[in-house]
């Protein structure tokens, strides 16, 4: 992947980073709804599978992103939190679709989409940053020179 335009990498690196996201947002979302009402639909499901793919899937791109970014080049901490503002936009997209149903009693289940989708990338960003400075840093166990201890 080192080898291709830039431009290129990272069209490939986002399709397949949203492709492993959906996939982990969507398991997300049926285990949302399940572990929510067990299956028996009280009318929120729709709601709580929106909640479960939006922080699944946030948590899911933030770290793949960074880590096959990270494998092309050195990945700064401005990799994480522009996929989390990707991810952020979607919501937001989402948020102003669904709109209409924005009252009093639904009001609880957009709040909880942000603050579930905030959490989820913060912990994305942590993780990924941890994970990129551990493959940046030195073996153990080999001193500067290269000898080994």
């Amino acid at each position: 992947m080192r080898r291709l335009p830039t431009p290129l990498a990272f069209i490939l690196v986002a399709l397949l980073s949203f492709l492993i996201a959906s996939v982990a947002a969507v398991l997300g979302a049926i285990a949302g709804i399940y572990l929510y009402d067990r299956g028996t639909s009280k009318g929120n499901d729709l709601a709580v599978a929106l909640i479960g793919l939006h922080a699944v899937g946030t948590f899911a791109f933030v770290v793949v992103f960074t880590f096959l970014w990270g494998r092309r080049r050195s990945a700064s901490w401005k990799v994480p939190v522009g996929s989390f503002a990707a991810c952020l936009c979607v919501l937001a997209l989402d948020s102003v679709l669904f709109w209409s149903s924005y009252d009093a009693y639904f009001a609880v289940f957009f709040y909880a989409a942000w603050l579930a989708v905030a959490f989820s990338g913060c912990v994305a960003i942590v993780l990924s940053r941890y994970i990129l400075s551990r493959a940046a840093s030195p073996k153990s166990g080999v001193h500067s020179s290269g000898d080994s201890l």
